[in-house]
């Protein structure tokens, strides 16, 4: 299982494109990415809330184990394909490494995501992992 403090864990998924998102409509604050626009560079930022506000992770929270397993699969909502990722020591996945599994796997599957006809940037705030019946992990991401 993942760790109840990786999965405590907030997150912001931030996503450069090829071109600017845009409002949804002029009443909204909500974005959307134009239907040609093409990732140019993804990185996931992971901290913790703590007294009313955002601070980064230490390193020993970063080393502390997130899950005992030398291999993760790993899917996004609605998707029926799964990406894997293999613990670097491969015995088990510390907190930086299911980091980097998660920020990987948005790598490979984000551009394929569609939201109001573009790659999803709506979705960014990290919510944890979701252990599935077919033993996947589903990354949560809320708005």
């Amino acid at each position: 299982m993942v760790s109840a403090f990786f999965n405590a864990l907030s997150g912001r998924l931030r996503i450069e494109l090829s071109e600017a998102p845009v409002p949804i409509t002029p009443n909204l604050s909500n974005k959307r990415a134009p239907q040609n626009a093409r990732i140019e560079s993804l990185r996931l930022d992971a901290y913790l809330i703590e007294d009313d506000d955002f601070r980064p992770l230490t390193a020993r929270e970063l080393d502390a184990i997130a899950l005992d397993a030398p291999q993760v699969r790993l899917r996004g909502l609605g998707e029926e394909e799964t990406t894997s990722h293999a613990a670097p020591d491969r015995i088990a996945f510390r907190v930086r490494d299911l980091l980097a599994a998660v920020e990987a796997h948005e790598r490979q599957t984000r551009g394929a995501s569609k939201w109001f006809d573009g790659v999803d940037v709506h979705h960014v705030f990290f919510e944890g992992l979701r252990l599935q019946e077919d033993g996947s992990w589903q990354v949560s991401w809320g708005s």
